[in-house]
């Protein structure tokens, strides 16, 4: 879906490229794509840890709740990194924590399915996006997001689970 949005924002003469790991949801955004005219958005098959792209050929790397899921997230956002042009913008949306989650928490495969096992704290966030040579400018909370299972509204409360959106930029 977001790189449909993308594709009205940048218009028939810019260009959109997704990633993803599956054949099937490739298909699918393929299909879509295809049916909704869109000729400038093409699909890859990647993992956002490493993507099959050239470096510095993107003027915005988006992100949607997908990093979470990722256990090597500083390799993310040195991949990001790698991908943006100077003066590149990351523009994530991403589930992160106040407080270090328990192992149990970890392990739970219902809170990894809620994108809350697998988050970071949000110091280690930040850090490792400026780790990978970006500079954050913006970090926003979205208090609208709320997790619906039982077990993810405990941790949110417990662990002070959350999303965030995030830009940062890759300086020049």
């Amino acid at each position: 879906m977001d790189c449909f949005v993308a594709a009205h924002q940048v218009g028939a003469q810019g260009r959109v490229v997704g990633v993803d790991m599956t054949d099937p949801q490739r298909t699918k955004a393929e299909r879509l794509a295809s049916s909704a005219g869109f000729r400038h958005v093409s699909f890859l098959k990647g993992y956002i840890e490493n993507v099959p792209a050239p470096d510095g050929g993107f003027d915005v790397v988006m992100s949607n709740g997908v990093i979470n899921l990722s256990p090597e997230k500083g390799q993310v956002f040195r991949e990001a990194a790698r991908l943006l042009r100077p003066g590149g913008r990351l523009a994530i949306s991403d589930i992160i924590t106040e407080k270090p989650l328990t192992q149990a928490i970890v392990c739970d495969v219902t809170l990894w399915a809620s994108c809350i096992g697998g988050a970071a704290q949000r110091q280690t966030f930040h850090h490792e996006i400026e780790s990978a040579g970006l500079r954050i400018l913006s970090v926003k909370e979205n208090p609208e997001y709320n997790f619906l299972s039982e077990s993810a509204q405990w941790a949110t409360g417990e662990f002070g689970v959350k999303s965030v959106s995030i830009l940062a930029t890759k300086p020049s």
